[in-house]
């Protein structure tokens, strides 16, 4: 583990933080490829990509507060994953609106970006050990978390690498299908299918309490996001000619 990556005085840049930014700048570089390619002005990357990163991070901190009474709302841990998923799509959708964005268009470009965000984001957390790892169990990988921020001596499942490892393969699909899926909402409707079913899966093995049907908080939003994306996708037209 490795929580903080180094210290200056009183300045220590930790390795959750590091892998924030760098989950905002990489799908920025894709989201402004994407863009040019579609005909857009690939600047407005950064604007979309601000709106992602500052409604991600809000969303995430309000609903871990909403679950959690009495959490500080302004300490830097606690952070939910669907609760970032809803605030950052919120700020992408506002920012595409304010530069007058086709929001289908703009879904289906920040797809593979939002897939490559999410896994370098639980680098993060495999990093810092800060709680996001699975149950107990005896497979050759598991592995402890002695110095994590939120530490354990047991052997665990590693589940920050499981959904690493489905977000590059998942990143390297939408990248791959940008061109052939076309249709507004249809690209975004893949990933919110795959990606919500990844973590239903996933919910399997960590430890998190069942809230209503044996079932966690996270695989009930997971099955709305199934949903979602099937009904964008099905529902999805064709697309106009890009904007040259």
């Amino acid at each position: 583990m490795l929580p903080e990556l180094f210290s200056v005085g009183p300045f220590t840049l930790h390795s959750f933080g590091a892998m924030m930014a760098i989950s905002l700048v990489v799908p920025w570089w894709f989201l402004r490829e994407d863009l040019r390619d579609r005909g857009y002005d690939p600047e407005s990357a950064f604007w979309l990509m601000l709106g992602a990163g500052v409604g991600g991070v809000a969303g995430a901190k309000i609903w871990y507060v909403l679950d959690n009474p009495g959490e500080p709302l302004l300490s830097g841990s606690g952070l939910t994953w669907y609760g970032g998923l809803i605030g950052g799509v919120s700020g992408v959708i506002l920012a595409a609106l304010y530069l007058r964005l086709p929001l289908g268009e703009i879904a289906n470009a920040a797809a593979a970006p939002l897939a490559i965000g999410y896994g370098i984001g639980r680098i993060g957390c495999q990093l810092a050990g800060d709680g996001d790892y699975g149950s107990p169990t005896s497979l050759p990988w598991g592995m402890s978390y002695p110095d994590g921020t939120v530490p354990t001596d047991q052997v665990v499942h590693p589940t920050p690498l499981y959904e690493i490892a489905a977000m590059v393969v998942l990143f390297w699909l939408l990248w791959r299908l940008r061109g052939r899926v076309t249709a507004p909402w249809a690209l975004f409707g893949v990933y919110c299918v795959l990606a919500g079913l990844e973590r239903f899966l996933i919910e399997f093995i960590r430890r998190n309490s069942e809230v209503a049907a044996g079932l966690t908080a996270a695989q009930l939003v997971s099955v709305g996001l199934v949903a979602l994306g099937a009904a964008l996708f099905f529902l999805a037209r064709p697309a106009a000619p890009a904007r040259r």
